[in-house]
Parts: C-alpha cells; sequence; structure tokens
C-alpha cells in the first residue's frame, strides 16, 4: 500500500518561497552584525569587531567583549523577525500574480507598456500636442505601477460583472487622458459627475438627457437634430434600422413579418428622407407615419430630386388597404420612440437652447455625455443616432486628415448592451483603430453581447477588439471556459511520495494544468482583471479605482464633490 504526498503544488512556487527564505535568512545575519557594530559605538568595547559574520560568532564565542547596547537593538530585531515570520507564514498567497508570470513570458506585454506606447503615439499623432500613451486598463502585479495600455489605434471589448468597477477604473480614468474629444454613454448616474468634473476644463460638456437621469428639467439641454445626419438613401436607411432596433421589440431577432418589416423600415426610411429634403421635423416623420400618409412624403422627395423613394412610397400606398395597413402598423413600431414628446423635444430647435454639431465635435475637445434606460419613453434610439452621427462625422474628418484624425476620439460606450442599439459596431471595430477612432464598448455579461449584436455580431466584435478585458463577476461556464482556453496551461512539476514494505520512494511528475481554470476566473478578486492584447501577450493587471488613486483625487476629487453638492442642494 503506498501513499503520496504534496501532490497538487508545482515545485517550482515551492523554490520561489525557499529563494526568498534563504535571503530573509541572510539579510537578518546581515542586520545583527550591523546591529552589534552600532552597540560598539553606543557603548564601546575595548576591541575592534570584525564585519565577518563567521569572525565575528567564533571571537564572541572565545570572549571578545559584548557591547551592552547590541544586546537591545538585537531584542528589537528579533521582535521584528517573529513579526515578519508570523506574517509570512499566515498571508494568503496571490494566484493572480502567480498566473499572471505564467501568461506573458518573454515580455510579451511590453508593446502594451507606456515606453513603447509613448513612441507609437508619436508616430500615429505627431501633431496632437501633449498626447499620453494611450487609456491606462491597470497595473501589474499586486503592488507594481506599470500600466497596461490601450493604444490609440485599437478598440477594447470588455465584460465586467454587476458592481465590479468598470467606471471607477475604467471609465472615469479615460475622460482624464482622452487628448480631444470624448464620448460617453450610461444608464445610470454613477460616473456622471467624475466625467464632468475630468473634462470641465478641457472644453464643453454636453449632456444629453431626455428621461432626466442626471437633470431635474424639462427643458433640453441641447439639442440633436436625428434628421441632420439623413442625407441620402443609405443614410436614411441607416437611422431607420437604428429606430427598428431601439425601439421595437423584437424587431432585428427575426420573430417579426420579413415582408412588412421590410417595407415597414423602408417606408419610416423615406419619411426620415422626405422631412429632412424639406426642412422638417421628427414630428413631420410620426405625422405621416401615424397617418399612413404616402403621398405627401412622396411628392416632397420628388421636389428634391429622390423619384426612387418618391415612386416606392406611391407604389406602397397603392397596395391592397389589409397590405397598406400592416407596412404602416411596422413603420409605426418602428418609430414608436417618436411618440413621446419628451424626446423629440430634444431634436426639435428652440430658442436659447445650443445645437450639437457632430462634425464640430470630432475635431475640438469637447465632451459628450448620453444618458438613457431601457423602459418607457427610451431614448435609446436618439442616443443610438447621436452615437451614429458622432462616428460618422469622425470617420468623414479621418478620411480628410488623410485617413486618421489629428487627435484620437475617444468613445467609452458604458452599459453599451442598455444604451446603444448599433449592429454596426463590430463592423467598426475591423477599422476604427486604424482611423483613431478610439472605442471601448463595456458589457455586463457574453449573454448581453449576443442579445444586443446576435451571436455573429458577437463573435465578430469580440474577435476584432484589439484589446479583450475581463473584469470579474461572471458565471458563465462556456464564456469563462473560451477564456481559459485563450489563457493556456502551463507545466507543473508536482512531487510524490510513497511508502510500502519495501521502503520509500519519491518522484516528480509533470502535468499540465490550466493557468486559470474556470473557477478562478469566476472568483476572479476585486480591482483585478485579465487583459489580452493583440500582439498575443495577456496577464492579470491590478485595477485602480479613481479616488484611490492620489494624482487623479487630487485633480478631480474636489470638483466632484462641488457638482454632487451643487446638484442635490
Amino acid at each position: 500500500m503506498g501513499c503520496c504526498a504534496g501532490e497538487g503544488e508545482p515545485l517550482n512556487d515551492q523554490e520561489n518561497g525557499s529563494a526568498v527564505t534563504v535571503l530573509g535568512v541572510m539579510g537578518a545575519i546581515a542586520l545583527a552584525v550591523g546591529l552589534i557594530h552600532l552597540g560598539a559605538v553606543l557603548t564601546p568595547v575595548p576591541v575592534s569587531l570584525p564585519w565577518n559574520p563567521i569572525a565575528l560568532g567564533i571571537g564572541l564565542m572565545r570572549g571578545t567583549p559584548w557591547p551592552p547596547a547590541a544586546s537591545w537593538l538585537l531584542g528589537v530585531e528579533a521582535l521584528l523577525v517573529i513579526v515578519a515570520l508570523g506574517w509570512w507564514g499566515t498571508r494568503t498567497p496571490s494566484r493572480t500574480s502567480s498566473a499572471a508570470r505564467r501568461m506573458s513570458p518573454g515580455g510579451k506585454m511590453r508593446p502594451a507598456m507606456e515606453e513603447d506606447r509613448l513612441t507609437e503615439a508619436a508616430r500615429l499623432h505627431p501633431d496632437a500636442e501633449g498626447i499620453g500613451p494611450g487609456l491606462t486598463i491597470g497595473y501589474t502585479g499586486d503592488t507594481g505601477t506599470k500600466a497596461v495600455i490601450q493604444g490609440w489605434r485599437e478598440c477594447s471589448a470588455h465584460v465586467w460583472g454587476t458592481g465590479r468597477g468598470k467606471t471607477t477604473t475604467q471609465v472615469v480614468r479615460h475622460a482624464t487622458e482622452a487628448p480631444g474629444p470624448y464620448l460617453m454613454t450610461s444608464n445610470k448616474v454613477d460616473g456622471v459627475a467624475e466625467v464632468i468634473a475630468a473634462r470641465s476644463e478641457t472644453g464643453t460638456v454636453w449632456l444629453f438627457d431626455p428621461q432626466r437621469i442626471w437633470r431635474d428639467s424639462h427643458r433640453p439641454a441641447m439639442i440633436f437634430n436625428p434628421l441632420s445626419v439623413v442625407t441620402d438613401t443609405i443614410s436614411a436607411g441607416e437611422v431607420a434600422s437604428i429606430f427598428e432596433t431601439s425601439s421595437a421589440p423584437g424587431a432585428g431577432s427575426g420573430r417579426g413579418d420579413a415582408q412588412f418589416d421590410s417595407q415597414g423600415r423602408d417606408f419610416l426610411s423615406w419619411c426620415l428622407l422626405a422631412a429632412a429634403k424639406s426642412d422638417g421635423t421628427m414630428r413631420d416623420v410620426l405625422h405621416w407615419v401615424s397617418g399612413a400618409d404616402f403621398l405627401e412624403p412622396a411628392g416632397l422627395l420628388e421636389r428634391a430630386g429622390h423619384p426612387g423613394p418618391a415612386a416606392a412610397l406611391k407604389g406602397m400606398g397603392d397596395q391592397p388597404e389589409d397590405t397598406r395597413g400592416s407596412v404602416a402598423a411596422s413603420a409605426q413600431r418602428m418609430a414608436s420612440a417618436l411618440v413621446h414628446d419628451e424626446l423629440v423635444a430634444w431634436s426639435t430647435p428652440t430658442p436659447g437652447v445650443p445645437m450639437f454639431d457632430p462634425a464640430r465635435f470630432v475635431t475640438g475637445k469637447d465632451t459628450l455625455i448620453l444618458l438613457s434606460q431601457d423602459a418607457a419613453g427610451s431614448g435609446a434610439a436618439f442616443v443610438s443616432t447621436l452615437v451614429y452621427a458622432v462616428f460618422t462625422a469622425a470617420q468623414q474628418a479621418a478620411r480628410r486628415a488623410g485617413g486618421r484624425l489629428t487627435v484620437p476620439l475617444v468613445a467609452d460606450l458604458d452599459e453599451v448592451g442598455n444604451v446603444v442599439k448599433l449592429k454596426q459596431l463590430p463592423e467598426w471595430y475591423s477599422f476604427f483603430g486604424s482611423m483613431g477612432i478610439v472605442v471601448s464598448a463595456y458589457f455586463q455579461t457574453k449573454g448581453q453581447g449576443v442579445a444586443m449584436l446576435e451571436r455573429t455580431g458577437w463573435d465578430t466584435l469580440w474577435s476584432a477588439a484589439a484589446v479583450k478585458v475581463y473584469g470579474g463577476g461572471s458565471d458563465d461556464d462556456a464564456f469563462l471556459g473560451s477564456l481559459s482556453k485563450v489563457i493556456g496551461q502551463y507545466d507543473a512539476k508536482v512531487r510524490s511520495s510513497s511508502t510500502s514494505k519495501n521502503g520509500s520512494s519519491r518522484s516528480v511528475q509533470t502535468q499540465r494544468r490550466d493557468i486559470m481554470s474556470v473557477s478562478q476566473l469566476s472568483e476572479l478578486p476585486v480591482n483585478r482583471a485579465w487583459v489580452k492584447t493583440s500582439n498575443g501577450g495577456g496577464t492579470i493587471v491590478r485595477t485602480v479605482p479613481w479616488f484611490r488613486d492620489k494624482t487623479l483625487n487630487t485633480r478631480i476629487g474636489p470638483t466632484v464633490e462641488r457638482i454632487k453638492t451643487g446638484k442635490t442642494s
């Protein structure tokens, strides 16, 4: 009969502990020698004491005079050693630190560190004044200060469970690091005061908040007219699709009628185009769609030089009554956001309320905060159209600048699954980075991303993201299993021993083990995140909330308090 001991503990971890112990003993001996000599200074003895610890020990044993002061000095050292040994014996080893060491040997993370990122930034944006290395994700090691950074040509995809600190560790920090225009979306007040504080001296802060999540006022703080984006049949179709996805339950999920949904979307598209070409408003679009009026927008399109959409509208109006009614019902469902006067008010020019210009925004240093919640009167259709408008303007500005924005646009799409309904997002991820449009999309779960983008869209976005971040808090076995496979395995050398009637034996075996198992990823400590970069490097970083960062807290903390106090007073 045999038994095994020590199984499951990789030898390299044990050897690391042994090395630390040896260094600790050597340090304690060196300190003791120094303290004995200090004691001889405080209470002199008639002989010169050697510095060699062996010679000193032999001499003391043979009667070399002992400095009295050394007794209490060594007593203090002994007490400190006892305390240190007690702490060392009861400490909890950091599994994430061990995992991080195994993930990226050979300096694979170096391209994502500050020195390389600064070189890259200077090359990509030579005319951007005072541009930093990029957007900080976290820091290496349990106490390290070396930052892992998302560069200015990279888009990132994030999965952070509820309460894991994505806003305090990522969004607020990025707002302080963005060198040019900055866009933030959210469905709650968390982070709003902090972003306003971080950006208040950079430029104008625009706040789109029709559901009064932050502002307790019925008067719009800004005006954005979705029709300003509608310039041709293609853009009209894009905006109609956004309204379909945002405002219609089940739209785009395959549960509707393909014929009527398609014609309903076209009806809404041509109404949007007719209003845009005739200086109309979103109220005109609602009037035509609600009244199933095909002829008036058709006439406006004819006069504006768009005979194709005009003919299509007339053809819809000539269909049998039942068919015509079904097409109108589909369009009405897609345009349901226009029923809410509170939303439409933010799209209608109003004296004294500034008009937001996407083209001007992407070439300046302003801030745009977009707030919306999934509820009756959801502003997701307007928010999504506004994000679409900003990204469209950014692409146009990048092309005019030779293919890349002079100063990067930073967009943190926080709560993207609840706020931004853009099916184009995965496609954009494949080329936005090369244009200096730096987008970070934050999901609470992979399921939320699949619900928003469908499975193919999610897979495309996650694959196209140059930086992938998991901030913990998930119990999705399939998702965590895929991360575990990507992180990889290592060779664990395991010592085993056995005894029998013939004696005992010891052996060392090599086992393949996951660097991070599903359970370890599920239980990732707070303020830790896994990061994967485009060059193949991956690691565990320590994320730091802005209020625990001395520099950031000094910079924006007092302003945050003033904003919050002023809001509640």
